[in-house]
């Protein structure tokens, strides 16, 4: 199992590592294109580039502390309600909180958003 998932999480970090290396070359040819170099405050493949690195830092967070209390709550000879709904809330941590980090990530989103 650990393989597996040692296996799989070096997948995922190497798509994730390959896709900021695609949007760097990216970044390079547009700034090569480009006749002046000021046209975003901050480029968007600079922006995606730090999207999917915080992805992948939140999951690989979520990931490894779900599994360090999953095995704490397991072997633990006491189930305390306090441990099993804090194992449950990590779980769907990543879910939960990706959404809420994508759009305070993309500014425009928010500004589509009535204020009341």
């Amino acid at each position: 199992m650990v393989l597996r998932d040692a296996v799989l999480q070096g997948v995922t970090g190497w798509a994730s590592g390959y896709m900021v290396f695609l949007l760097h070359k990216h970044h390079q040819h547009v700034l090569y294109l480009q006749t002046s170099k000021l046209l975003y405050k901050i480029p968007p493949e600079m922006k995606a580039a730090q999207s999917v690195l915080l992805l992948m830092l939140c999951f690989l967070f979520f990931y490894w502390t779900d599994c360090f209390m999953a095995l704490y709550v397991t072997f633990s000879l006491e189930k305390h309600f306090i441990e099993v709904s804090a194992l449950e809330f990590v779980d769907l941590g990543y879910a939960i909180l990706n959404p809420f980090l994508l759009i305070h990530k993309d500014g425009h989103l928010t500004k589509c958003w009535p204020a009341q």
